[in-house]
This record gives C-alpha cells, structure tokens and sequence, in this order.
C-alpha cells in the first residue's frame, strides 16, 4: 500500500470515495524458526501494518486522494509509538531527501482505526494522540478469535471507552463506522 503502481487504483477508489479496510497477512520472508517460538499474530501482522501505514504517509496518499476512507486495524498497531520518533527525525530525512512535503499528522488523521486485538486503556489512549475519537472503529477479528473471548472483549472495550471517551462510547461502538459507510 503506498506502492505509486497502486496510484492509478487509488485515483478510482478516491473517486468512488470509498471505504479501504486494511488487515496484515502472513510475511513471506519470515524466519520459520522465529515463528515456531512467537507467533506472528504477536508482533509482525502489527509490524507489517505499521509499515504499510507509513508507506501510504511517505508517498502522501491521504493527502493525494482526500476521499478515501482507509481503515488501519489493531489499534493502530505500532503506529502510536513509530509516529514521534518518525516526526522527531523530520528535520534529518527533510535534509537527505526523505518525506520532503509531507505532513505526517495531516495523513495520519485521515485514517480510521479499528479497535480489534487488544485495546487497553493505554493502547486506547496512545492512539488517540494521533487520531481523534470520530476516527476510532469498534473491531473485533472475527472469525479469528472465538465468540466467547469477542464478547468478554466487547465487554472490557465498554469500560476502557467509557473511562477515557466517556460521551464517545456509542460513537466509537457503532455510529463512526455507520458515518464512514453512510457517506
């Protein structure tokens, strides 16, 4: 994603306004041994979403096709903690070429974010430093995690907005993604 071969689609997307919902797959070049230890779902679907994320942010998509609605899962995963680092080291990558014209929190806040994996009061609030509330999606990676564990989640997603979004809950819970597909 970011990919300019992908610009000509993009262009028909952004015409369309339409909704990208972004999910990680399974690395091709990923060490089997790595994986018979820790499982991929753990760190590299997160990794492997936050650089296709900031490909999109280095090749200015958001800002290039303003009416695509793109969905980023899992809480934004790395995205949250990679974002101030990449913006502290602006001033370098300016001066050797890299992101010249582009501006991260201008791109980052056309986004949308599911909450699917593990939306911690931290994690929630992480992610609200580089997006707002209208921009937080209830998610759930169904069919991947089990009925039961969906709904003790949903559960414990409830309280952690209500502590940290109070007069947002239902906002995030069902009416930003009704907005985003109404439109």
């Amino acid at each position: 994603m970011g990919d300019p071969a992908l610009d000509p689609l993009m262009k028909v997307l952004n015409e369309r306004g339409a909704v990208i919902i972004s999910h990680p797959h399974k690395p091709s070049a990923v060490n089997k041994e790595l994986t018979s230890v820790v499982p991929l779902a753990s760190y590299e679907y997160l990794a492997e979403t936050s650089r296709a994320v900031l490909n999109m942010v280095g090749h200015n998509i958001t800002v290039r096709f303003p009416k695509l609605k793109i969905v980023v899962p899992h809480c934004g995963s790395f995205l949250p903690l990679a974002v101030p680092r990449m913006q502290s080291l602006m001033p370098v990558m300016n001066n050797v070429g890299y992101l010249k014209g582009v501006d991260i929190a201008k791109n980052l806040e056309a986004f949308y974010y599911d909450l699917a994996g593990a939306a911690t009061p931290e994690t929630i609030r992480e992610l609200l430093t580089i997006t707002t509330p209208d921009h937080l999606l209830y998610g759930t990676d169904y069919p991947y995690v089990a009925e039961p564990v969906l709904i003790k989640n949903l559960s414990i997603l409830k309280k952690n907005l209500q502590e940290i979004v109070s007069q947002n809950v239902e906002q995030v819970l069902y009416k930003n993604a009704q907005n985003l597909f109404e439109k």
